[in-house]
């Protein structure tokens, strides 16, 4: 009877480990962040910062990484505590990756678990090369026809320059060379990433010629870098654009740097924009200064617009000063109240 006993209080010492074992490899592949990485282009692979742990994100807003058995990723959700939500720098409360061969198929869902399209498309179609590169993406619809996405581009075509830059080029479904989007006009562009991966330049390019465009959404100046700066966690702290020359030079908006202060949890809690003259945009160019408020979840609560002085101003395009976001116990927004700079209420337009 003690030798039956001892036989099963072993088996049960194994299984226990076994599971325990199994669990921890199941962790291993699924990771949790406050923050997404600042990305220009759909060449970048979805990545994380500021991780925190599985307890953790049952209270905290999170994306949530999961890799399949090869190394892949497969999946990124923004939830708190396993609930989706839909408000996350994803486009979509989450996004899945499923693998064919060379392709890497990109699909978007909402919150309630919906396949649901982007800017356009209903699927991303990437092709991979032998190390795992993504050298071309094209948009598919719902049927899996190829299509144009909201910026009139069908196909991206990206390739590793001698110097280690990032090429790339965008086509429309005729097969024509075509622009980023309206507001930026820039046809051949080439990107550059520190070791850490994080970018650090997106480029004009003409003919192996850094050049300056002139369109009219490109300024006066003319635009032909975008310069970025990162903290170690890959923070995005300044967005400056330059001419050929070096010289700030205002995007159609009538910007051209814009610095971001965190908070330790790689929350904005600042935006200031300024001019190409190094100042402080003026009230009827934009708004200067923008200051955020999150809650004990990582959530945005409070969102103001202020001038030069620090003080209330509304929005010219909008009449909007603050906007306060309201959350139920899940994590789900319920609310977004829009207030003048004397806190009068502004009827929300769309």
């Amino acid at each position: 009877m003690k030798q039956l006993l001892l036989i099963f209080l072993v088996m049960a010492g194994l299984s226990a480990c076994n599971q325990k074992a199994t669990k921890n490899e199941e962790q291993s592949n699924v990771k949790y962040y406050r923050q997404l990485l600042f990305s220009e282009t759909p060449w970048d692979l979805e990545r994380g910062s500021h991780e925190i742990t599985a307890n953790e994100a049952e209270s905290l807003n999170n994306y949530k990484f999961t890799w399949n058995d090869d190394g892949k990723l497969a999946s990124v959700e923004f939830n708190r505590n396993g609930v989706l939500l839909g408000y996350s720098n994803l486009r979509a409360a989450k996004v899945t990756y499923t693998y064919e061969g060379n392709k890497q198929i990109k699909r978007f869902f909402d919150e309630e678990g919906k396949q649901i399209g982007s800017n356009g498309a209903f699927t991303f179609e990437y092709t991979l090369d032998g190390a795992g590169m993504r050298t071309a993406m094209r948009f598919l619809d719902e049927a899996g026809n190829p299509v144009e996405n909201g910026n009139k581009i069908s196909n991206y075509v990206w390739s590793k320059m001698d110097d280690g830059m990032i090429r790339e080029l965008r086509y429309n479904l005729a097969g024509e060379e075509t622009i980023m989007n309206p507001f930026c006009p820039f046809y051949e562009l080439r990107f550059s990433y520190d070791p850490n991966g994080y970018v650090t330049r997106m480029a004009n390019y003409d003919d192996d010629t850094l050049y300056d465009c002139t369109a009219e959404n490109c300024g006066e100046i003319g635009v032909s870098y975008f310069q970025f700066k990162n903290n170690p966690h890959g923070d995005l702290l300044s967005f400056a654009v330059h001419s050929s020359s070096g010289q700030l030079s205002n995007l159609y908006w009538g910007w051209a740097k814009r610095l971001n202060t965190f908070d330790e949890n790689g929350n904005t809690v600042e935006t200031k924009i300024y001019d190409q003259d190094d100042e402080l945009l003026s009230g009827k160019a934009g708004v200067p200064v923008t200051k955020n408020e999150y809650d004990e979840h990582g959530a945005l609560v409070k969102s103001m617009s202020m001038d030069a002085d620090g003080n209330l101003m509304n929005n010219a395009s909008n009449g909007v000063a603050v906007v306060e976001y309201k959350y139920d116990d899940k994590g789900k927004r319920t609310e977004s109240l829009r207030f003048d700079k004397d806190m009068n209420p502004v009827e929300n337009n769309g």
